[in-house]
């Protein structure tokens, strides 16, 4: 304990004996410091940010509606929208031509684009940028593109299912018209509205005309034509009737779900309810200069200090 004790006294005294130069280190640190982190050489960021939570994401697997959203935002079509749109590239300087061009755009974007899962299961969206406006619309634009490239993904899916729908919904429609005409044919041709009711008709009036009762309120011709045509295509007549309200059933069905289909086809949704939208702000969030001047001009006098020490360390 003595040894620390003299060791830390030791210490001290070189710096009292040294602290001329050491205040003139500091104070010229300092200044350097406040001079180089001012906005000639460090441009300053400001911030906008807004938080979301998901919405008629759907459900994927197992993953929750705000790992879905994340993984959207993680998107290189939301990225390359906001890039294209605010054209990004020029005001982060990065020169086209560069082989490495793409690389450094997205990795600028990524350092000023910070998108974060809270403790509630939304997303906080934090752009910085050197214009606070461009930061404040760039929050909006990566809201408005993620319910757009949703919505196209959506649509995608959505029109897969109205074709499949649509082609079923048409299959039965040809087909129910194609039954309706046959059996509208028989009624046509053969005279068979009714079959029931017209074979017990048909019976009682052939039984009438064959022991010879009541010849005159029955017409033999008519009676034995019908009876012929009910023998030759009745069975035909009772099973399209009945293959047509099958597919009237089926056609009710189909044409339900083709509405469906076409409500979801043209159907505007949005995936993102806004709980705190963004803002311009004018107060800067980079550099931190007081913070840049402090460990500055105690890196500077710190520094100074271990020379002085290893001069003295020299001498002896």
């Amino acid at each position: 304990m003595s040894d620390l004790a003299n060791m830390n006294s030791n210490l001290f005294q070189i710096a009292l004996k040294n602290k001329k130069t050491l205040l003139i280190v500091g104070i010229a640190a300092a200044i350097l410091s406040v001079v180089f982190s001012s906005p000639t050489f460090i441009k300053p960021k400001f911030k906008s940010q807004a938080i979301v939570y998901p919405s008629n994401l759907g459900e994927y697997s197992e993953e929750s509606p705000i790992e879905q959203m994340m993984q959207w935002f993680e998107s290189r079509a939301i990225k390359e929208n906001i890039i294209n749109e605010f054209n990004l590239a020029e005001h982060y300087d990065i020169k086209p031509e560069d082989k490495l061009a793409d690389y450094y755009l997205l990795l600028e974007y990524d350092e000023n684009v910070v998108i974060s899962e809270t403790k509630y299961e939304s997303a906080q969206i934090i752009v910085t940028d050197t214009d606070p406006e461009l930061a404040f619309k760039m929050v909006n634009s990566i809201i408005d593109n993620l319910n757009k490239v949703i919505r196209e993904e959506h649509r995608k899916r959505a029109l897969e299912e109205f074709k499949t729908v649509e082609t079923q919904f048409n299959k039965i429609k040809v087909e129910l018209d194609s039954v309706s005409n046959e059996l509208k044919k028989i009624r046509k041709d053969f005279n068979i509205i009714d079959y029931a009711t017209q074979a017990e008709e048909v019976t009682k009036g052939y039984l009438r005309t064959f022991d010879g009762a009541s010849k005159t309120s029955s017409n033999n011709e008519e009676i034995i034509k019908l009876k012929k045509n009910i023998e030759e295509k009745g069975g035909d007549f009772i099973t399209l009737d009945q293959r047509v309200y099958h597919l009237l059933d089926a056609y009710k069905f189909w044409e339900n779900e083709f509405f469906k289909a076409t409500s979801n086809v043209n159907r505007v949704m949005t995936y993102t309810n806004l709980v705190s939208e963004p803002a311009i702000s004018y107060k800067k969030v980079y550099p931190i200069r007081w913070l840049i001047v402090s460990l500055a001009t105690f890196g500077a006098v710190f520094f100074a200090f271990i020379i002085i020490l290893f001069q003295q360390k020299i001498k002896k």
